[in-house]
């Protein structure tokens, strides 16, 4: 599972909702239209898969392994 921010383009609800990794979000608690993922243009990542050098910054990376 992982925290991610949502918002709804209909109210302009802005939150952040645990999320399964099955890519499903809930509906908005407003209004209940559609949620949507708001991206920061960073990235997150567990270092183990990246073999251990990861930094978690995507814009520095030379890629994971």
């Amino acid at each position: 599972m992982a925290l991610i921010e949502l918002k709804c383009e209909a109210c302009g609800y802005v939150g952040e909702e645990l999320i399964k990794s099955d890519g499903k979000y809930p509906p908005c608690p407003k209004c209940g239209k559609p949620l949507q993922q708001v991206y920061a243009g960073k990235c997150y990542v567990n270092v183990n898969k990246c073999g251990g050098n990861c930094s978690g910054n995507c814009k520095t990376c030379g890629g994971c392994h």
